[in-house]
């Protein structure tokens, strides 16, 4: 069997692993990322867009990536406020009154040309490969693959949810919920201009979130993230023009004439969360330790929190000539991204609860708390900076610095 030995094993195929890779190369250490044997055709251009705190801009850029992105110098929050229905509360996250950035709206695949860029020199670290079987010993870890070949390493870092079979073999257990909701996603074209404006509309079946896209060629455009009961999905996608007319009749007060420029994508909701997210030379990243409702649009911001972290730790095992797994940082890392991610998933999961809620408590509580942010400028920077990576300490990389710049 021929075996080959690395600092790290990468797992994953998406851009939580890709991003992994480029710390990795970053920190200076070897690694392998595993695949798996999943079919890599020539993929459409991915027109989705993602919503970036100013903490993971500072990551990326720290680790060479450039990019072009639309700043959102407004966010309004309304409960109620699309078609007829009446504005019930609302909140108004201003960038320039709070001299904060609120967030950066990235097309999807303009961060995959970037990462693809820089990751061009190092693509030979590459298996597409299934992981069937991972044994971990006192020093390093074995990754048994599916072509039977075996690479070992100091730590496994895997990205994706394990499957059924890595499940039970590393008894990993995850907590879910169905949230009995679908997001719908697409690229609206429209006639007004957004301004930077991004906007989220808290409805009774789910949030609707209009986030401003940068401008091409004259033409304005908006990522939509609709938020409805999953038995209300097929009404909306299955007509022609149905979720057009839909968007036209809700949201033309603030884009204008809509038009859909790319085909519309949907998901189930379900809140997932992995017990344990490091053991033994395990460490669960990304949709690998959680998945959470997308009204917060902060998934991918809680992935690349875990990395930051993770850089740290692989910086102070060379400073201090420790094993990986022994370091303070990444020993540290169960409890306090645990911790971290476990109250950010519930809290946005509790969010999405109060406001679906018809309770005249939950109405109540809805209500106030709108109020209560809406008229409390700290609170506004707390809520942002806790976002973008945390309102205490950060690591190096949230903060543009190279990783472990913290470390003595």
């Amino acid at each position: 069997m021929k075996e080959n030995n690395f600092d790290i094993v990468i797992v994953g195929n998406g851009l939580t692993a890709q991003i992994m890779c480029l710390v990795a190369d970053h920190c200076n250490m070897s690694f392998i990322n595993i695949q798996g044997k999943q079919k890599h055709s020539k993929r459409k251009k991915d027109s989705r867009a993602l919503a970036l705190t100013s903490s993971t801009i500072n990551m990326l850029t720290a680790l060479g990536l450039e990019f072009n992105y639309q700043k959102v110098t407004k966010m309004i929050v309304f409960e109620g406020g699309v078609s007829d229905i009446k504005i019930k509360s609302k909140v108004i996250f201003d960038a320039e009154d709070l001299e904060e950035n609120i967030a950066f709206i990235v097309e999807h695949s303009l961060i995959e040309e970037a990462i693809r860029g820089n990751l061009s020199l190092i693509n030979k670290n590459i298996i597409k490969e299934d992981v069937v079987q991972v044994i971990n010993g006192s020093t390093f870890s074995r990754v048994i693959l599916s072509s039977q070949e075996a690479v070992r390493a100091k730590i496994i870092i895997f990205t994706e949810r394990l499957d059924t079979t890595l499940q039970e073999f590393l008894q990993v257990k995850y907590n879910t919920f169905n949230y009995g909701q679908t997001a719908i996603t697409a690229t609206l074209e429209h006639s007004k201009k957004h301004q930077g404006h991004a906007y989220q509309f808290f409805l009774n079946n789910g949030p609707l979130a209009l986030l401003p896209m940068e401008k091409k060629k004259e033409e304005n455009y908006t990522s939509l993230v609709w938020t409805e009961k999953t038995e209300n999905i097929d009404k909306i996608l299955s007509a022609k023009g149905e979720l057009e007319r839909r968007l036209n009749e809700m949201c033309s007060n603030y884009l204008g004439d809509i038009k859909i420029f790319s085909e519309p994508k949907n998901f189930p909701l379900i809140k997932t969360k992995c017990k344990l997210i490091f053991f033994d030379r395990n460490i669960l990243t990304g949709e690998a330790a959680r998945s959470m409702h997308p009204l917060a649009g902060q998934a991918w911001n809680q992935s690349l929190r875990d990395l930051a972290y993770i850089a740290d730790g692989l910086i102070e095992s060379r400073k201090l000539g420790l094993d990986i797994i022994s370091c303070p940082s990444i020993t540290a890392f169960q409890k306090k991204r645990k911790i971290e991610s476990d109250a950010f998933v519930d809290g946005v999961g509790f969010i999405n609860d109060i406001f679906i809620a018809n309770s005249s408590v939950a109405k109540g509580v809805r209500r106030n708390l709108m109020k209560a942010a809406n008229g409390n400028f700290f609170l506004k920077k707390l809520i942002l900076n806790e976002a973008s990576g945390g309102a205490l300490d950060k690591p190096s990389l949230l903060m543009e610095k190279p990783a472990g710049s913290k470390i003595i």
